[in-house]
């Protein structure tokens, strides 16, 4: 890895930030990866070292894990301008891909008012924001979305596009979910069998919806579905949840859970 101490480094802190990032959605890590793949798309020697480094990290994302897949195959092709082409596309692609995303969801959701979601998800902030364009109205409740508080970082973000949010503790879902229209979260994966892998809290607020008789919406890219019908949740270390140590003291850190097919009211992609 000789292509320059300065360009090493750069990369190296801009590489270093995706990987650690623990706080935002597959779709957003994936587009931050496909920028930096794009900065340094003519130099091969930096291609391989962003894939090798993201694979060993980011494998778990089924989003990604395509991904890479099909970068690998590129880089093996020795070909610059498809993987130049490649890269652009999926640029290119975003906003086609929340828009359909969106009509098929609105077309089911036209009178709804108020939806709760679930911690950060690009998806959800891309079709909301194109949700609010048609219905000044809209007010989204937030879960903060403990451990890592994402809901916070959504919140803010749908702040920003001029959206009514209201910021709950994870706990107080089972009140608000009563007066909801419906929820929509994303996903990390979709296996093969319909259920889903989202951000903890996903299948309480699933089992609240099914318990009011609520729609329970889930959004996600065709990029997330794999052909597998199970997937090992990871352990993330437990000073994130408390660090605080006992001998007689467990904590459990499981960022992500599965929602079983029969809680999910339908899988909307495009």
């Amino acid at each position: 890895f000789d292509f320059g101490l300065a360009m090493n480094k750069t990369l190296q802190q801009k590489l270093n930030k995706i990987l650690n990032d623990k706080t935002s959605g597959s779709s957003d890590l994936l587009t931050a990866l496909n920028k930096l793949l794009l900065e340094n798309v003519n130099n091969g020697k930096a291609v391989k070292f962003i894939i090798d480094n993201a694979e060993d990290k980011l494998k778990h994302f089924a989003v990604i894990a395509n991904y890479i897949n099909d970068i690998k195959k590129l880089i093996k092709k020795d070909d610059t301008i498809a993987l130049m082409n490649y890269l652009r596309k999926l640029t290119g692609d975003d906003n086609l891909k929340y828009r359909i995303i969106f009509n098929k969801i609105y077309n089911k959701l036209k009178t709804a008012n108020k939806i709760i979601t679930l911690s950060n998800s690009r998806t959800i902030l891309k079709v909301l924001q194109l949700w609010h364009q048609k219905n000044k109205r809209l007010k989204v409740i937030v879960p903060e979305s403990r451990p890592a508080n994402e809901g916070r970082l959504m919140a803010k973000e749908l702040l920003k596009k001029g959206i009514s949010v209201e910021l709950i503790t994870d706990a107080m879902m089972g009140m608000y979910v009563p007066e909801v229209d419906a929820a929509i979260v994303g996903a990390d994966v979709v296996l093969k069998n319909g259920n889903v892998i989202n951000k903890s809290g996903s299948k309480p607020l699933a089992v609240l919806c099914k318990y009011h008789k609520k729609p329970f919406y889930v959004l996600a890219a065709k990029s997330k579905f794999i052909n597998r019908t199970n997937f090992k949740l990871k352990e993330e270390p437990a000073s994130r949840i408390w660090d605080y140590k006992h001998p007689k003291l467990k904590i459990k850190n499981f960022p992500f859970e599965e929602i079983e097919k029969k809680l999910i009211t339908s899988i909307i992609t495009d």
